[in-house]
């Protein structure tokens, strides 16, 4: 009789569960139908279409998750529908990982989690992460109970899938190994290891091939915003919201008071301080985004569960404050959908509506001409989802390097004439256009586009760059023809090619100095070095950036270095 009953309520449970499946796949399907692509998914949508084992900012799954279902429905909705699917399994397996199962009170909290609700609707590079991560924290409760040869493998593959989604993923797994040394004991835990480096393989050939393009990106490469009290207050301030609106707080709280202490809640309490320390002492130096943290949703979401469980008047709180997430969030995915809200609520707010007319009127003003867009991956991503004309993204010296760079769009543009486009209002050499939808286009054409992005230059000997600090100092420079055919530096239409050395403060621009002129030819993979002398232009004190460009006349310098922290005191 006991059985019966138990089978029953467990029928009830799954029964619910699944009626919430269903209403949150319909309104899945029907929110990424209807809204538009954004340019950050248009970004990823280049990646699907030129599938490979890595990409410069980021590894191969977000690529991988997207392109199947745009073969499918070659529309917002095919790209999308990888992300759902990532979405649901997401949710399914944090269910499996539960010891007692409560629906409502999960449910409740998945529907007050704003990560959860942003994975079923955007392209994100975080949903496969979120996925992986899911399935290696439940991998790991199983690995706890019974390392056999199956687990151990199924666990190195979650590993590998968390690293291949997104790179800073490593940071949960670092975190459980912490909480657990005993682990390092373990023959099976080598054998994971050993698992994990055999899944990388293709990744780690990828980087390589690419000279550890990525590596570099994120060294050297990410927008150094320098420390402020501003940057640190919204990376604290930020957090509750990120994984809220309203339950954030609550999720944080009921996480930090769950004091169980077998390996997997010991391992789900560590990932939690440790990313949060993580990011928080990085803010000191590079630009924070938001969604970094949103590796915490898994563990902030198995943690918060279990505090709550039996707590029924935290249940309470968490059913209020998620009914008023949804109060939130339904009227803000059908703003995503449909332009409903007052034009005076929606003032100085990014567009998101009215694109294709935006691609139309470009593709009109281009006259048919080769595109070319400044600093702006994403509007250039935008153009080539829309029109299907994949499009060069062309980074200056003072912006940082995006896919665009690893491809051979550039090449392909070289001694054209080009319609350029640039990221912010110049008139002293651009033409301003503003378009339907209130969004300018700031042009020019170049005749004979010429540039020289894939020869690399190098510091030979980087602690020359602490002399600056006295002015001036000769400098030996690496130059590597990265192209596969030879380059002619006097060879570019009668024009001039300078070797520029430049200053920066964060982002801005603060000195600039002609180094040579550079008038010989380079053979595929050929290395050139070259003394030279750079002086600094009498700098205050403070943190800044060198950055080496090979320009040529007319046309805006690129990046051919990466960036040398300069400390002037």
């Amino acid at each position: 009789m006991t059985t019966k009953l138990d089978s029953a309520h467990s029928g009830n449970k799954d029964g619910f569960f699944t009626i919430f499946l269903i209403i949150w796949v319909v309104a899945g399907l029907i929110q990424n139908t209807f809204t538009e692509v954004s340019g950050e998914e248009a970004y990823y949508w280049i990646f699907s279409q030129f599938l490979d084992w890595g990409y410069l900012d980021h590894p191969p799954m977000i690529g991988v998750v997207t392109a199947p279902g745009y073969w499918l429905l070659p529309n917002a909705l095919g790209l999308r529908l990888g992300m759902l699917v990532c979405n649901i399994l997401t949710i399914i397996v944090i269910r499996k990982t539960l010891d007692v199962r409560d629906d409502k009170l999960l449910v409740w909290i998945l529907v007050g989690c704003a990560p959860v609700h942003v994975g079923a609707a955007l392209v994100k590079t975080d949903v496969p992460l979120l996925l992986s991560e899911a399935l290696f924290f439940y991998f790991y409760k199983n690995y706890l109970k019974k390392d056999d040869l199956k687990t151990v493998a199924l666990l190195a593959l979650s590993i590998a899938l968390i690293m291949l989604s997104k790179h800073h993923g490593f940071l949960v797994v670092m975190f459980t190994v912490l909480s657990n040394p005993k682990l390092f004991l373990k023959r099976s835990f080598w054998l994971t290891v050993g698992f994990t480096v055999l899944f990388m393989i293709p990744h780690t050939i990828w980087q390589y091939q690419h000279d550890f393009a990525t590596i570099k990106f994120h060294l050297y490469n990410r927008i150094d915003m320098g420390f402020g009290l501003d940057t640190l207050a919204y990376y604290v301030g930020i957090q509750p919201v990120v994984f809220g609106p309203f339950i954030g707080l609550m999720l944080f709280i009921a996480s930090f008071r769950n004091r169980k202490s077998d390996d997997l809640n010991r391992a789900l309490r560590f990932t939690i301080y440790g990313v949060l320390i993580f990011f928080f002492i990085s803010t000191f130096k590079v630009e924070f985004h938001k969604h970094w943290t949103s590796i915490l949703t898994v563990p902030l979401i198995l943690l918060g569960y279990d505090f709550m469980l039996n707590r029924p008047k935290w249940q309470l709180w968490l059913k209020r404050l998620s009914i008023a997430t949804i109060v939130l969030m339904v009227p803000a995915r059908i703003y995503l959908m449909y332009d409903f809200f007052p034009k005076s609520w929606t003032e100085g707010w990014d567009v998101l509506h009215g694109w294709d007319s935006w691609a139309e009127e470009v593709e009109e003003l281009s006259g048919g001409l080769p595109i070319m867009f400044n600093n702006h991956y994403e509007r250039a991503s935008r153009y080539a989802y829309l029109t299907g004309d994949i499009v060069h993204c062309y980074n200056t010296f003072d912006y940082r390097e995006t896919q665009h760079d690893l491809m051979t769009l550039e090449e392909n543009l070289q001694g054209k004439r080009v319609f350029q486009i640039n990221r912010f209002q110049d008139t002293t050499r651009y033409d301003d256009y503003y378009t339907e939808i209130g969004k300018g286009i700031h042009y020019r054409i170049v005749e004979d586009f010429r540039s020289f992005r894939k020869v690399e230059i190098e510091v030979v000997e980087e602690e020359q760059i602490e002399a600056l600090e006295a002015n001036s100092v000769r400098m030996k420079l690496r130059l590597t023809n990265h192209y596969d055919y030879a380059v002619d530096f006097n060879d570019v239409g009668g024009r001039s090619v300078y070797l520029n050395a430049h200053f920066l403060k964060g982002l801005t621009p603060v000195g600039k100095e002609q180094l040579l002129l550079l008038n010989r030819s380079m053979n595929p993979g050929e290395e050139m070095e070259l003394d030279v002398v750079v002086a600094q232009p009498m700098l205050e004190e403070g943190k800044y950036h060198l950055r080496f460009s090979i320009q040529v006349e007319g046309i805006e310098p690129p990046i051919n270095s990466r960036k040398y922290e300069l400390e002037l005191e």
